[in-house]
């Protein structure tokens, strides 16, 4: 490790200090981007555009952190994992998490979101900022031949929140595994929920389709979900 990433924490409270421990969210992705492009080539930030993070704490006391990235790459990405490192305010890590980003693949201008959860329920109090990096490699494009031709949603009496619909496959081939993906957001479009499905049946013959349906199963979030939105992926296809 550098002497630069080993001095990054107190770079990172002086910051904080600087700005009475108030650091705008766009620093906070630039400072996860320069700590990956210094420490290892074998990282992948540079082929990521991350669109918004945010955090929730869950029922039992865990830190989540959410996000959405968008692949900026010439190429497409597949494989690709999340990692962070979370912080007090002094700059200290207090521990780190990781996630595999929900869609299998992404083609070059497509968006996932992730989600990555904090299990050192002890240090969650503790926390105050976090830094992002990512891994991938190059993969094959996928045709977006799978799409969603019709979703409903709908709270229940027990607090949970469903997201049912169909998902037709236009390719020339069966589309296995098909997975529905969805994003939750609340009334100023932060997101604070991520859900998914297997399709049923889960491999779709060409020309068919199959339907889905999506638990959000965070009460405390459900209640102020405003808007969602599905993305679908297989190990063909895609969707746009």
């Amino acid at each position: 490790m550098s002497i630069f990433l080993r001095c990054f924490p107190m770079i990172r409270y002086f910051i904080s200090y600087l700005c009475n421990l108030s650091i705008p969210k766009t620093v906070l992705i630039f400072s996860g981007a320069l700590l990956l492009l210094i420490n290892n080539s074998g990282y992948s930030i540079e082929n990521f555009k991350i669109l918004q993070t945010n955090t929730i704490i869950d029922e039992g006391g865990f830190i989540h952190l959410f996000g959405e990235i968008k692949n900026i790459s010439h190429e497409p990405q597949y494989g690709i994992a999340v990692y962070a490192n979370f912080y007090d305010k002094k700059g200290q890590n207090i521990g780190n998490g990781s996630g595999i980003v929900t869609a299998r693949s992404l083609n070059t201008g497509q968006v996932s979101p992730f989600e990555i959860i904090f299990l050192d329920k002890d240090k969650s109090k503790q926390f105050f900022d976090y830094s992002l990096n990512f891994t991938s490699k190059s993969g094959s494009h996928k045709a977006d031949s799978v799409n969603i031709v019709s979703s409903k949603s709908r709270p229940d009496i027990f607090g949970y929140y469903y997201v049912s619909g169909r998902i037709s496959n236009m390719g020339n081939e069966t589309a296995t595994n098909v997975l529905a993906i969805a994003s939750f957001f609340d009334n100023n479009g932060k997101i604070i929920g991520l859900s998914s499905a297997i399709a049923e049946p889960a491999n779709i013959t060409s020309n068919s389709a199959a339907s889905f349906t999506i638990v959000m199963d965070d009460k405390l979030q459900s209640s102020k979900i405003k808007d969602y939105s599905l993305i679908v992926d297989s190990d063909q296809y895609t969707s746009k």
